[in-house]
């Protein structure tokens, strides 16, 4: 299949000579069609969106073209739901034979609807047997809300710092302290934040090497000092995401299983962007062997189209007043389309190559990325697991002090101008390919970092290292 403008299709390109960028950022025909858009378009779409202005056309794989015919590395997974790359042919012809029987009808079973349980049941443990499904993943967080006060019959919860699990009010009262929650208040009663283990800047100021994780130990002081131990749930990432790829170390989350078995609370673990396969194994849980009671999922599990669940035991489910018929129901949740995508992306999963592939390339990109650091006295910390990885930019590594956001836009841009997606601007850069890339154009991806942070240091006046 040719791209709307009758270009080759660019999965018959190959990757010899990509990136390929040949004009200026946004090229003259995404510069027209951008105007075109932001006459009816609000302007608070994302900031990479809004940076770059660049109009997409097409993509395959682990690379995406404009409509001026400009290609360019995805490091970001399209917002990390293309895990199996861009457009993977098994799950678009799923999508093409559904379509053509039917659309959507509400949430009434389907065929596809067994096929996907059957074979995401199989990725999780005999706890997490019992699935719901929603359209985002915020949908599917606040639902997992609703379970905790409805199983529990209480109403608090924890969350953690630097948290984020989504724009709707419940999900953004969950959220650590991002700016995008600014204004919005007051948000749900009952939630406390408790420190996450982000090492590089602990909350607690203490040295990792000598910590014990007082961190997870710091929530149950939480729980005596501010709550009216009425605990319904405490919520985490294993890995935090949007926060920038902090993974939370085994012990941390050990204590947190510890903590709910203790108080009654249930452990909900939050994998709609670490999850199928983004760390490298399945689940981000996997590495911990801490299993939660609650498990939600999103992003990548149906390799780009809209969907979410929630895994737990059915009594959990089941429990009213959450078990109520109707109580689940949402519009467009678990329709077939999307139970076809997400049957055809765990098949892709299922014989462990895609894994195993993220934990190589990934090990072999974390290295790069280490080696990036040492030239950069601009970079502060590399960090993450599997195909999970960031880079946080400082003024000054002695005093940590972040980069100004403007500094984050103009790396996206000099990323951009050599062929190279990524989707964080602030001052840390979050690094997500797809998990299928290879390991040559990865590094190759890492190359061009290395060059564009060149540019920034010299921009900022920062002696190279």
């Amino acid at each position: 299949m040719t791209s709307r403008f009758g270009r080759p299709a660019l999965a018959s390109l190959g990757e010899d000579g990509v990136p390929l960028v040949h004009t200026e950022i946004p090229g003259p025909r995404s510069a027209e069609l951008w105007e075109r858009d932001a006459r009816h378009h609000a302007q608070n779409s994302s900031m990479p969106a809004q940076t770059l202005r660049i109009v997409l056309d097409d993509a395959s794989g682990a690379l995406v073209r404009d409509v001026d015919g400009n290609v360019y590395l995805d490091f970001c997974s399209g917002i990390v739901v293309a895990n199996l790359g861009h457009s993977p042919p098994a799950v678009v012809d799923a999508l093409r034979a559904e379509a053509g029987r039917m659309l959507h009808f509400f949430d009434f079973a389907t065929p596809p609807r067994a096929e996907f349980f059957e074979a995401l049941a199989r990725t999780l443990p005999p706890s997490l047997q019992t699935l719901q499904m929603y359209t985002t993943g915020a949908e599917a967080v606040e639902a997992a809300m609703r379970l905790a006060k409805s199983y529990t019959h209480n109403h608090e919860f924890i969350s953690f710092f630097s948290a984020w699990h989504g724009r709707t009010l419940g999900a953004m009262s969950l959220m650590g302290g991002f700016p995008l929650k600014h204004g919005y208040g007051p948000f749900a009663p009952g939630v406390m934040h408790s420190p996450n283990a982000y090492c590089y800047r602990c909350p607690l100021e203490l040295e990792r090497e000598s910590c014990a994780v007082a961190c997870a130990n710091f929530i149950d002081r939480l729980y005596e000092q501010s709550s009216e131990q009425r605990l319904a749930a405490v919520i985490v990432e294993p890995v935090q995401g949007v926060g920038g790829a902090i993974v939370q170390p085994a012990e941390f989350l050990s204590h947190l299983r510890e903590f709910c078995d203790r108080t009654g609370a249930l452990l909900i673990f939050d994998e709609i962007l670490s999850g199928v396969g983004r760390t490298a194994k399945m689940w981000a849980f996997e590495h911990s062997g801490v299993v939660p009671d609650v498990l939600i999922a999103g992003k990548g599990l149906a390799s780009g189209y809209p969907i979410s669940v929630i895994a737990a035991r059915r009594e959990l489910l089941d429990t009213l007043p959450f078990g109520r018929p109707g109580a689940g129901a949402s519009t467009f949740a678990s329709g077939n389309m999307a139970c076809a995508a997400g049957a055809a992306t765990l098949a892709l999963l299922e014989d462990g190559t895609v894994l195993e592939n993220a934990g190589r390339v990934g090990a072999s990109l974390l290295a790069a990325l280490r080696e990036v650091k040492q030239r950069h006295p601009i970079v502060g910390d590399v960090r993450g697991q599997g195909m999970l990885l960031a880079l946080e930019l400082v003024r000054d590594r002695e005093t940590k002090q972040p980069v100004d956001p403007g500094v984050g836009r103009e790396l996206l841009t000099a990323l951009a101008r050599r062929g190279v997606l990524a989707a964080a601007g602030g001052h840390v850069l979050r690094i997500a390919p797809p998990l299928v890339i290879g390991e040559e154009l990865a590094l190759r991806g890492a190359r061009l970092l290395d060059d564009a942070l060149d540019e920034i240091e010299r921009s900022q006046g920062l002696q190279h290292g």
